[in-house]
C-alpha cells in the first residue's frame, strides 16, 4: 500500500520562487524607469567628464604654446586611467596637434556623431568658435562578468536571491504552519467529517496535518492547534509496514489498509488505517486522505480468541492423551497389567484372519496356577494377588513384543505366539513352567499347568483354538499338574473326558462370532447409552466368573459374547425413554421392552451362531415356566448360558442401582436370588453363583465408570474438532448429547455447563461464540477432571498398583 515516490517541491518553496520572481520583475521595471541608475550612461558621463578635464587642460597650454607639457599631461592622463586606448586633439579642418597611442585604430566615430561608450569628444572653443576637439578612445571588452558586476541590478538580483530566498521560505514555512487550513474548508465538509464513525485526517505532501475531525481529535487526545502543521508520525505511533513518512505514501485505492496502535499512557489502542491520495486538477498529488477505525475491542476479541483457541488446543491435546490413557485401562487387567478378555479376543481375531490369509503359523497356550483356591484359603487374597502378580509379570517377561499376554479369568492366562509353530510354542510354554516354578514366595511354592495348541493342529477359528488349549490344560491338569500338554499329543480318551466333564444342555456350534463386530455392536450401544454398555460390561465379567467350572473356553466365550450384547435392542429405543432420568412410566415401559424382541433379532442378522442368539433371546425365560408364554422353553430347556445371564443380570441390576435407586448389598441380592430360584433362575445356578460371588472380587462399573468416562472424552474430543471446523450443526448435537449423557451418568457439573452451551446456541442469530468457546474450554476441564478421578480411584481408593508391561525379551532366536 505504501512506497515512496520523488519528493515533491513543498508549497512554500514554490511561493518563495513566485516571490523572487515578482521582485526581480520589479527591480527590472524600476530600472527601465531609471528610477534605477543605468551603468552605461553613468560610464559615459564619467568619460566625458574626463575628456572635459583634458580639454579645458588642452586649452589653456595650447594658447601659451606649451606644447612639451601639453604632451605630458596627455601622457599622464592615459597612465591613470588604464581603460584609455589612445587620444588626440584634432582642429577644426582635420589637422592633428597631439595624439598618444594608435589613434585611427581605436576611434571609430563618425563627424558629428554623439560620443559613445568607446569614442568620447569634447570640442575646444576659442570665445563663440570651435577651433579643435580632444578625441578619446575607451576600452570596452572587460569580460561578460566584469561587464555584469557593473550593473547594479545584477548584484541586485543576486543578493536578493541569496538572502530573500531563504527569507522566504522560512517564514512562509512558519506561516503555514500556523495557519488554520480548516478555515479554508467550508463549514458543511468540516460538519459531514465530524460525524464520520472514523477518525479522519487530511495531511499535506510532507505529512503535515492540514485537517483532523473530531473523532481523530478525540482518538489522540488533542487540539487542532496541537495537531495542525504538525507532521503526523510526531505522534507515538506503534504498528505495521514503513519507515515514518514512507507508509503514507499511497500507490492506488485498491491497497490494503494497515494495524497500527497508538500509546497514550499506559492506554494502548489498535486503528485500522486506509489512506488514499489526494489528486488535483491537473493529476499532480496533492496530499494524503486517512481514515482512522478504532479496532481495540475487536483486536482484544481476537486476543481472546486467539487465547481460547489455544487453551481448547491445549485441553484437546490433554484429553486426547487422557483418552489414551483411559482406552489403555479399558484394555488391561487391573491387578496383573495384562490384556482383558475384550481386547484379547478382539487382537485375536485379526492374527487369525492374518495368519489366514499370508498362511502363517499361530499358537497359543493357556496356562492356570496349581491349586491357586488353596493359596487364597490358607494364605489370604492378598497373597494370592501377589502369586497373580508376579506370575503376570514372569509370563510377559518370556513374551516378544508381538505376543499378546492375557489374563483370561481367575488364575488362568493366555498367550497368544504369532508366526510361532507348535513345536516353539511348546518351547516358551516350557520356558515359562520353570519360570513359574522357580518363583520365590513366602510359605509356600507356585506352579502351572499348560495347554498349547496351534493354527495347524486343526481348528477352525480362534475360539476353537482356545478350546484345543484349554482341553490340553485340563488335561495336564488331570495328568498331575506342573507340565506341558499339546493338542497333538493329548490322548483322545482324554479330549473325551474333558468333553464329558462339561455340563451338558450346550450343544456345540462351528460358525465363529468374531470379536471386532460384537466390539463394534458395544461401541454404538455406549454411544447411544453409555451406563446400558457399562452395565452390560458388568453383567459378561460376571458371567465368565460364574462359568468357570461349568463351561470349556469356547463355551465362556460364546457366552461372554452374549452377556456384553444381551441388551443390544435398546439400541432401537427412543432417547427419551431410554435416556430418561426418571422413573419410567407403564407405557415407557412397554415400549422398553420391545428391546427384548429387536436384540436377537440384530445378533441374528449379524451373526450365524444360534447358540449366541439364543442365549440373548431366551434370558428372560422363568425357570418355573409362564402361562403367559407357553411356546417359551422352561426348566433346563433354557440354555445354560441364557440361565447364566438371567442371574447376572439380575444380580448386578440390584447391586447398582441406578440414578432413580441405590443399590443393595450384595447379601441382600443373594436373598432376593434365592427367594425367586425355582420360578425366575436356576437353584443350582442361583447357588453356584452365589458360591462364586462370594469369593469374587468383582470390579464394579458404576454410571461413572471406565464406558462413561471414555464416552465423554469421545465426545468432548469431537465437540473441539466441531468448534475447530465451526460446525455449528455439530456442536448443538454434541452439546445435546453430552447433556443427556451427563444427566443420566448423574454428574451434574457437566450436565450443567453443557446445557449453557446449549442454551447460547439455541439462537442462531444472537450467539456469543466466544463465551460458546470459554464454556467448552470448562467442559473439557471438567472431562479431564472426571478421568483423572476416575483414574486415581482405578488405580489408588482400590488399593491397586499399576502394572506396566515388562519390556519384551528378544526370544525369536529361541524359536
Amino acid at each position: 500500500m505504501f512506497v515512496r515516490k520523488g519528493r515533491p517541491v513543498s508549497v512554500a518553496s514554490r511561493l518563495a520562487l513566485k516571490f523572487l520572481l515578482l521582485s526581480t520583475f520589479t527591480l527590472t521595471l524600476a530600472s527601465l524607469f531609471d528610477i534605477i541608475p543605468s551603468p552605461k550612461h553613468a560610464e559615459i558621463r564619467r568619460k566625458a567628464v574626463i575628456c572635459e578635464s583634458l580639454a579645458v587642460t588642452s586649452s589653456l597650454l595650447v594658447q601659451h604654446q606649451h606644447d612639451e607639457t601639453l604632451q605630458k599631461m596627455f601622457a599622464a592622463t592615459i597612465s591613470r586611467y588604464p581603460e584609455i586606448l589612445s587620444a588626440c586633439i584634432r582642429k577644426q579642418d582635420g589637422a592633428v596637434l597631439l595624439q598618444i597611442g594608435d589613434h585611427d585604430q581605436h576611434w571609430h566615430l563618425e563627424p558629428n556623431a554623439p560620443s559613445t561608450r568607446e569614442n568620447c569628444y569634447v570640442p575646444i572653443k576659442n570665445g563663440e568658435q570651435t577651433w579643435a576637439a580632444v578625441e578619446v578612445s575607451f576600452a570596452h571588452d572587460k569580460g561578460l562578468f566584469a561587464t555584469l558586476t557593473e550593473y547594479p541590478l545584477v548584484i541586485l538580483g543576486v543578493f536578493m536571491v541569496c538572502v530573500n530566498g531563504p527569507l522566504f521560505r522560512m517564514y512562509l514555512s512558519r506561516t503555514f504552519k500556523y495557519l488554520d487550513p480548516a478555515r479554508s474548508v467550508p463549514l458543511h465538509v468540516r460538519s459531514t467529517l465530524d460525524t464520520f464513525a472514523e477518525g479522519v485526517v487530511v495531511l499535506d505532501n510532507d505529512q503535515k496535518i492540514v485537517l483532523a475531525n473530531d473523532k481523530f481529535r478525540n482518538y489522540v487526545g488533542k487540539t487542532d492547534h496541537e495537531l495542525l502543521g504538525h507532521h503526523i508520525d510526531e505522534l507515538p505511533w506503534e504498528g505495521e509496514a514503513g519507515s515514518p513518512g514512507v507508509r503514507w505514501q499511497v500507490v492506488d485505492s485498491s491497497s490494503d489498509g494497515i494495524r497500527m496502535q497508538l500509546a497514550r499512557g499506559d492506554n494502548r489502542r489498535t486503528y485500522f488505517v486506509n489512506a488514499s491520495a489526494i489528486m488535483g486538477d491537473d493529476g499532480e498529488r496533492r496530499g494524503t486522505i486517512a481514515s482512522f477505525d478504532d479496532i481495540t475491542p475487536l483486536e482484544e476479541q481476537r486476543e481472546v480468541l486467539s487465547s481460547t483457541l489455544t487453551a481448547l488446543k491445549s485441553s484437546r491435546d490433554e484429553l486426547t492423551k487422557q483418552n489414551g490413557e483411559l482406552q489403555y485401562l479399558a484394555t488391561r487387567d487391573p491387578l496383573t497389567g495384562c490384556l482383558n478378555r475384550r481386547m484379547f479376543f478382539e487382537l485375536f481375531d485379526k492374527q487369525w484372519a492374518g495368519a489366514k490369509r499370508h498362511h502363517h503359523a499361530l499358537s497359543c497356550f493357556m496356562l492356570d496356577i496349581d491349586h491357586f483356591k488353596s493359596v487364597n484359603d490358607n494364605h489370604g487374597h492378598s497373597t494370592g494377588d501377589e502369586v497373580l502378580r508376579r506370575v503376570a509379570q514372569t509370563i510377559q517377561e518370556t513374551a516378544r513384543e508381538s505376543d499378546v499376554v492375557c489374563r483370561f479369568g481367575g488364575e488362568e492366562f493366555c498367550m497368544l505366539l504369532p508366526e510361532t509353530d507348535t513345536e516353539s510354542a511348546q518351547q516358551v510354554a516350557e520356558r515359562a513352567r520353570r519360570a513359574v516354578e522357580e518363583l520365590e514366595f513366602e510359605k509356600l511354592s507356585v506352579t502351572a499347568s499348560f495347554g498349547v495348541s496351534s493354527i495347524d493342529l486343526g481348528a477352525a477359528d480362534p475360539q476353537e483354538l482356545l478350546d484345543q488349549a484349554d482341553k490340553c490344560l485340563y488335561i495336564a491338569k488331570r495328568g498331575g499338574r506342573n507340565q506341558v500338554v499339546r493338542w497333538d499329543e493329548a490322548p483322545d480318551t482324554a479330549r473325551d473326558e474333558r468333553e464329558n466333564a462339561e455340563v451338558s444342555g450346550v450343544s456345540p456350534n462351528d460358525s465363529s462370532i468374531p470379536y471386532p463386530a460384537v466390539a463394534s455392536l458395544l461401541s454404538a450401544l455406549a454411544y447411544r447409552d453409555a451406563a446400558t454398555a457399562a452395565h452390560s460390561t458388568r453383567v459378561a465379567e460376571i458371567c465368565v466368573a460364574t462359568a468357570s467350572g461349568l463351561l470349556s473356553s469356547k463355551q465362556t466365550y460364546v457366552l461372554e459374547t452374549a452377556a456384553l450384547l444381551h441388551d443390544i435392542g435398546k439400541i432401537g429405543v427412543p432417547d427419551a425413554i431410554l435416556l430418561k432420568p426418571g422413573a419410567l412410566t407403564p407405557e415407557e415401559w412397554e415400549v422398553m421392552r420391545l428391546h427384548d424382541r429387536i436384540g436377537p433379532e440384530i445378533l441374528e442378522a449379524s451373526f450365524s451362531n444360534q447358540q449366541f442368539v439364543d442365549i440373548v433371546r431366551f434370558r428372560d425365560a422363568a425357570y418355573g415356566g409362564s402361562a403367559d408364554a407357553p411356546n417359551i422353553p422352561k426348566g433346563r430347556d433354557i440354555p445354560i448360558g441364557a440361565r447364566i445371564v438371567s442371574i447376572a443380570d439380575a444380580y448386578d441390576a440390584m447391586v447398582s442401582g441406578s440414578v432413580y435407586r441405590t443399590g443393595c448389598p450384595p447379601e441382600e441380592a443373594f436373598k432376593e436370588l434365592r427367594r425367586c430360584s425355582g420360578s425366575q433362575f436356576d437353584p443350582e445356578l442361583v447357588e453356584h453363583f452365589i458360591s462364586v460371588m462370594e469369593h469374587y472380587e468383582s470390579i464394579l462399573l458404576p454410571v461413572t465408570s471406565k464406558q462413561v468416562v471414555l464416552q465423554f472424552g469421545l465426545q468432548i474430543e469431537r465437540l473441539a474438532e466441531a468448534v475447530d471446523d465451526q460446525d455449528e450443526v455439530g456442536i448443538r448435537a454434541l452439546v445435546a448429547r453430552l447433556e443427556t449423557t451427563a444427566a443420566h451418568g448423574g454428574i451434574r457439573e457437566i450436565e450443567t455447563v453443557a446445557a449453557d452451551i446449549r442454551k447460547e446456541t439455541d439462537d442462531e442469530h444472537d450467539c456469543d461464540w466466544l463465551a460458546v468457546l470459554t464454556m467448552v474450554d470448562e467442559l473439557m476441564t471438567l472431562c479431564r477432571s472426571t478421568q483423572k478421578s476416575y483414574a486415581d480411584r482405578r488405580f489408588c481408593d482400590e488399593g491397586v498398583q499399576r502394572i506396566e508391561p515388562c519390556p519384551p525379551e528378544k526370544n525369536s532366536a529361541d524359536r
